[in-house]
């Protein structure tokens, strides 16, 4: 029986798009309950390296959309996958044997590298085989999928921590997407059925189009920036919650019920979207989060702390409302990209991952387990993806 005789039907196939799409927020999320035991045993010192063994993995990933977004239109899906897929191993093995830093951020690049061809070609993979309003149900199943999973990432990175040093965590995401690359090389057939001469000059052309549209270069620079908060989240939740709040082991369990509020969000936002309008639904999200923050900004320069509890109460309702705006921004940026579709998603998630990466690392440096810091940085991302998506402040005046 040949391996497209045994492919996945759809309940795997979704499961199995999630699973790999996941491999990122994995690779990242496991790592926040050892970063101080990383930074103990390789002598870190400098406050910038904490931040980049999380925000290296996003460099990796700019790169690599961009490079397995035409190699997948080029020689399909699958070899693409199962590429990417072993270029993570790689990654992974040479994080687990790392002793120093710059060997352990190389491997964190190549884990970002690799990964992005689970990320982007999985996407595409969904358009090869559904399409309309059967491809938006799939993909709300897969960001479900894909939401929760990082969700419980931290609480395994921990335990797996009972039983042994970081290196084992690396040891344990290898063999992890060790099995999930089989189970797609085993189960999963090729989808494309028009393969495209690999060509820089398509991505060249699809970049000049994205940045010309007005409309997909505003949304696209907003998701960044929107998104830029969030990494700066991410490098910032471990001090915040192990250093700061002291909350040692528990520390996973916290951070995840927070991060559970993007995947409620996801689902709000299915049952909203279709009301309400993409468009609307960021517009209301970014003013409520920047007023959140405001009231959170102006308590704390009067009381000057925010205990445990409070920082709950404010950052559980933020990561809802930014789960409102991200699959929402990217899709407003890719409503005038119907004919480059498929390269054109590549070049927007890799300049939007970018910026992200820029803007997360940026503001991470200044965050010295000063809460005020997060919130500023929320307040200011928010302000400013706000304007980039009103419409009125950037419409050309009407000749007289």
């Amino acid at each position: 029986m040949s391996r497209t005789d045994r492919h996945a039907g759809p309940r795997e196939f979704i499961t199995l798009c999630a699973f790999l799409m996941a491999t990122i927020a994995l690779a990242v999320d496991m790592m926040l309950p050892a970063l101080d035991a990383i930074a103990l045993d390789l002598s870190l010192h400098d406050p910038a390296q904490k931040p980049g063994i999380i925000l290296s993995i996003f460099a990796g990933l700019v790169i690599g959309q961009l490079f397995f977004g035409p190699l997948s239109d080029a020689i399909g899906r699958y070899p693409s996958i199962l590429i990417g897929m072993g270029i993570f191993l790689v990654g992974t093995v040479i994080c687990a044997l790392s002793g120093n830093y710059a060997t352990l951020i190389m491997g964190r690049l190549i884990q970002g590298f690799g990964a992005s061809a689970a990320r982007i070609v999985t996407q595409a993979m969904i358009r090869d085989r559904f399409s309309g309003t059967e491809m938006a149900r799939v993909m709300s199943f897969v960001m479900t999928i894909f939401i929760v999973i990082p969700v419980f990432a931290p609480m395994a990175g921990q335990v797996i921590l009972w039983f042994g040093d970081w290196h084992l965590l690396f040891v344990s995401l290898g063999v992890f997407s060790g099995g999930i690359t089989l189970w797609f090389g085993m189960r999963q057939p090729e989808t494309i059925r028009y393969r495209l001469p690999f060509s820089i000059q398509r991505l060249k052309e699809a970049a000049v189009f994205v940045v010309k549209s007005h409309k997909s270069m505003r949304f696209t620079v907003a998701a960044g920036i929107s998104f830029g908060g969030l990494l700066s989240y991410l490098a910032s939740a471990q001090p915040i919650f192990q250093t700061l709040y002291q909350t040692g082991e528990w520390f996973p369990v916290l951070f995840g019920l927070s991060a559970a509020f993007i995947a409620l969000s996801s689902m709000v936002n299915a049952q909203i979207v279709r009301r309400y309008g993409m468009e609307r639904i960021c517009r209301i999200a970014f003013v409520t989060q920047i007023t959140w923050t405001a009231i959170h900004v102006t308590a704390l320069l009067f009381i000057g702390s925010m205990n445990l509890l409070f920082w709950m109460i404010y950052i559980t309702p933020v990561l809802f409302l930014m789960g409102l705006t991200f699959s929402n921004l990217q899709a407003v940026a890719m409503e005038p990209m119907g004919h480059i579709a498929g390269v054109a998603s590549t070049v927007i998630g890799s300049m939007m991952t970018g910026l992200s990466l820029v803007v997360g690392f940026g503001f991470s440096l200044l965050f010295e387990n000063d809460i005020m810091t997060l919130l500023v940085t929320f307040m200011i991302t928010g302000v400013l993806a706000r304007i980039l998506i009103h419409d009125a402040v950037f419409a050309k005046r009407a000749p007289a």
